[in-house]
């Protein structure tokens, strides 16, 4: 939820196909349901919310890629600069699977082969 629709326009630019939680109905729904539909339908989950890691670490049969912002802005220019930084090095990573952490000053890259 706590994605703009300034950087879900900015990935879409891209040629991603991001969408926000309201637009599928899951805005107001667990935390789970919504790494159930992002397996389905085979997306990364891009949040400011830790329960997310959580949730996979403490589920070793969920594997569905996060990015995980921890930076002090959520400007969405910010956040955008930072995202296009992210994925032009961990693109490869999150289609394998992996919790990419984004921080101001740099990024941190879990795979999944790693837990």
């Amino acid at each position: 939820m706590g994605i703009s629709p300034v950087t879900v326009s900015f990935l879409n630019g891209l040629g991603h196909d991001a969408i926000r939680l309201p637009a599928v109905g899951l805005d107001r729904r667990a935390d789970t349901d919504v790494i159930a539909y992002a397996i389905e339908h085979g997306q990364v989950v891009l949040t400011f919310d830790l329960d997310y890691p959580a949730i996979m670490a403490l589920n070793p049969e969920i594997r569905i890629s996060a990015v995980i912002f921890r930076t002090e802005s959520a400007d969405p220019s910010w956040i955008n600069h930072r995202l296009s930084e992210t994925l032009q090095l961990t693109s490869a990573v999150l289609t394998e699977g992996a919790v990419v952490v984004v921080e101001d000053d740099r990024i941190r890259v879990r795979r999944f082969v790693d837990f």
